[in-house]
C-alpha cells in the first residue's frame, strides 16, 4: 500500500467531510477506482484510530 499527494481536484471521499483531497492511498495490485483519496483531517483521524486499535502510542509532535 502506498500514500501519495494527490494529482486532482477531488473531494475527501470519507463521509460528508467535503474537502478537498490532499492524499490518495494506493493498494497494491489494483485498478485506479480501487483508490482511496482523503484530507488531511480525516487521515489524520484514521492513523489516530488505526494506532488506538493496533495498540500504539499516540502521540502527536505538536504535543510531545
Amino acid at each position: 500500500m502506498e500514500l501519495v499527494s494527490c494529482k486532482y481536484r477531488l473531494r475527501c471521499e470519507l463521509g460528508a467531510c467535503g474537502r478537498r483531497a490532499e492524499y490518495t492511498v494506493v493498494p497494491e495490485r489494483s485498478g485506479v477506482k480501487s483508490r482511496l483519496h482523503l484530507c488531511g483531517d480525516c487521515l489524520r483521524d484514521i492513523a489516530r484510530l488505526a494506532a488506538e486499535a493496533l495498540g500504539e502510542d499516540v502521540c502527536r509532535k505538536s504535543d510531545c
